[in-house]
Parts: structure tokens; sequence; C-alpha cells
């Protein structure tokens, strides 16, 4: 076998595997050029998607400096806002069981794990079991930041939700802005929130203060969709 027979078949998969990368580069020539004026990272690569990494977040928060799209309170800060009524029907029941929804799915599913490993251990071998896990949880710094990221997420968005209740950040109807997605960043979480018909981004503004002390955040900053002027980004940072 000649060294060109050897090479046909490299170069015919290089061939394609270039063509791919440059019909890819060309798919997401819009949402790379963006996240490039914005200064982001793009740390996943593919067909699947893209995925875009700020490095800001790496910074101290003084050097980080906020994007051009951050609102400042307007003429509704000091808020003047109607207290609105709560929802009480049955939307605002399903939206009550959606916001719990993780706690209720832990209580129906804990029997089913709990019962038959007290029949098969015993009581006192389960908590004895249950101890020494949250020990171990407690006192490795890695496994203990990887259980605290998601229980920190949970707290923040129940804490949110219920500022909203508290307060007139609802819409006419009472409905609340539904939370799509909670994560976490360096020293804070980030929430992405869908505003109901009724609400604005600047009603959020409005209550950053309130924000503060409901979510144990240092700063909160409010970030509009740089495309969709129903959604918003709400970056709560802790001391």
């Amino acid at each position: 076998m000649t060294d060109a027979t050897r090479k046909g078949p490299q170069r015919k998969g290089r061939k394609w595997a270039d063509l791919a990368a440059e019909a890819g580069r060309k798919f997401w020539q819009g949402p790379d050029g963006f996240a490039r004026r914005q200064g982001w990272e793009i740390v996943k690569r593919g067909w699947g998607g893209r995925r875009y990494r700020d490095p800001r977040f790496d910074l101290p928060r003084k050097e980080a400096t906020a994007p051009p799209e951050r609102l400042v309170s307007g003429d509704g800060f000091p808020r003047n806002h109607p207290r609105i009524p709560k929802a009480n029907d049955l939307i605002a029941m399903i939206g009550m069981v959606w916001r719990w929804r993780v706690e209720i799915a832990g209580a129906f599913a804990a029997p089913f794990a709990v019962v038959p490993l007290v029949g098969w251990l015993g009581p006192l071998s389960v908590f004895l079991l249950a101890t020494a896990l949250g020990l171990v949880c407690g006192g490795i710094a890695p496994v203990r930041r990887l259980a605290a990221a998601p229980l920190g997420r949970l707290v923040t968005r129940h804490r949110f939700q219920g500022l909203c209740l508290r307060t007139s950040l609802r819409t006419p109807k009472g409905r609340l802005p539904l939370v799509l997605q909670t994560a976490s960043v360096t020293r804070g979480t980030v929430l992405l929130i869908w505003c109901r018909s009724g609400m604005s981004v600047e009603l959020f503004e409005d209550y950053v203060p309130e924000m503060k002390v409901a979510c144990f955040a240092k700063e909160v900053s409010v970030f509009p969709h740089y495309r969709w002027a129903h959604l918003l980004t709400i970056e709560l940072m802790r001391a």
C-alpha cells in the first residue's frame, strides 16, 4: 500500500470535518458575534448548541464592569405602587404547587427509599448512616459546595417568590413572575425571569432594596434580555 492510498481516507475525513466546522461557524455566526461584542467566551462549540461564559464573574466585584444594558432606577423609585391583592383562583393554586414541586416530590419519594432501608438495616443503622453521610458532606469542602449549590438556588428562588407575594411585585391580577431558571455563579445566583403581561423591567428595578434583604444579597443587578422584552436576568451577588 502506497502513502497516497493511506493518506486518501484521512484527507477525505479531514475535509468533511473542515466543512462541518465551517457550516457550524456560519450557523452560529449571529450568536457568536453578539457574545464577542459583550466580551463573553465561547466554552462549548458544536451543532447541538453553544455555551458562553462571562469572564467578569471571575473578577472582584469592584473590577467588574457592568454592561451598558443595566437599568437605573427611574421615577418609580422611591416606590408608589398600589397594593395588589393576591390571586386565589385555581391558576394560583397550580402555581403554588409548581413553586413547591421539589419539596413535594421529595416528600413523596422519601418513604419509598427510607421504609425499605429501615426494614433492611434497622432504624438505628439508618440513623447512623445518615449522620455519617451528613458529617462527610459537611467536612469535605468540594462535597459541601456541591451539595450547597442546589440548596442555595432553591432557597434564593423561594425567598424571591416570597418577596413577590409580600409586595406589589406582581401583575395587576396578582400573578407572580415566572422563574424559568436559576444558576450558580461566583459569589451569587442568577435568576432568569419571565415577566407576565402587566409587568415591566423597571418594576423589578424599583424593588432592588427589598431583593437585597430577601435574598441575602449585597448587590442586585437587573439586566433585560438583549432580544426578548419579556425576559430579564436578576443577578444576586453575596458579600
